[in-house]
């Protein structure tokens, strides 16, 4: 998977806002950008505003044909169309301590003047994540009445929600470092130990930071996150037996179908079976439960 980093004009400071409010966004020249790819966006002359994960390769937008969208009122469209769309999952808000743009290309070694959209190196994308993130907290252990009230309230909504309405992930590259440790960088599924395409993968969906909880997670490869996510791939609660979806028969994540999720040592921070349930019924259709 490949990480971009793209800069928004400094005319058209609200996009950013648009993006997170639609979960869409628009490109005026094509490029290479496929699900799973993660893109940073830094605002001209202003900061660093956030990093997305892409959920679908980048597709053609026809302006003449495609129905009125969240794009048609924003500033700059009846200039330069728009020719390309993906839509996105916001993974970390704007930085907490605003990095100025000299101070990202001396340490990564990108043009002192930020260009519209580039491909980053893995050490150039750990540089950004250190301004997005933070030190992980070490995770507690939880005992099951502890465990069985965060199970209550998972669906509970605690996210923070900005004037636009958009959730934001708090505490995620907590989340992130906790899984890292617990799965020693590896992902669960393939051993794939590349830490820069790792990602914290939630079993029971985000919605707040009670939900960022290790056995509630798994370390999983970016295009793995995605068909998580999506509901392509799942982990049997009972077996740990990875499954993979029959719309993926005839690719590469077939021969995924029957292999054992790998697991962390310590008892607390494996994956709940409550959690991982939860995940093969939305899976249903496909899984035969």
């Amino acid at each position: 998977m490949a990480a971009w980093l793209l800069t928004i004009s400094k005319d058209y400071p609200q996009h950013w806002e648009y993006a997170k409010e639609h979960g869409l966004w628009d490109l005026i020249t094509p490029r290479g950008i496929r699900a799973g790819d993660v893109v940073y966006y830094w605002q001209s002359g202003a900061s660093l505003l956030g990093k997305v994960r892409v959920l679908r390769d980048a597709y053609q937008v026809d302006v003449d044909q495609v129905a009125p969208g969240p794009w048609d009122d924003w500033p700059g469209a009846e200039d330069r169309p728009y020719v390309q769309r993906f839509p996105l999952e916001v993974l970390a808000g704007e930085a907490a301590e605003q990095p100025r743009w000299h101070d990202v290309a001396a340490a990564t070694g990108l043009p002192k003047n930020p260009t519209f959209v580039r491909k980053l190196k893995p050490e150039q994308q750990d540089v950004l994540d250190a301004y997005l993130g933070g030190d992980p907290s070490p995770q507690q252990s939880l005992s099951d009445a502890q465990r069985e009230r965060i199970f209550d309230s998972m669906d509970e909504d605690f996210r923070v929600r900005r004037v636009q309405m958009v959730a934001l992930r708090l505490g995620q590259p907590q989340f992130r470092g906790a899984l890292l440790r617990a799965y020693s960088g590896r992902c669960a599924i393939t051993g794939t130990a590349v830490e820069s395409v790792l990602e914290a993968a939630h079993i029971w969906p985000h919605k707040g930071e009670h939900t960022n909880a290790v056995w509630n997670g798994l370390l999983l490869r970016a295009d793995l996150h995605t068909l998580f996510d999506l509901f392509h791939l799942t982990v049997e609660a009972d077996s740990l037996k990875v499954r993979v979806s029959p719309a993926l028969q005839g690719t590469e994540y077939e021969a995924l179908d029957g292999t054992v999720l790998t697991v962390p040592s310590t008892l607390d921070e494996q994956p709940a079976r409550e959690a991982l349930t939860k995940h093969n019924e939305d899976c249903a259709d496909w899984l035969g439960r």
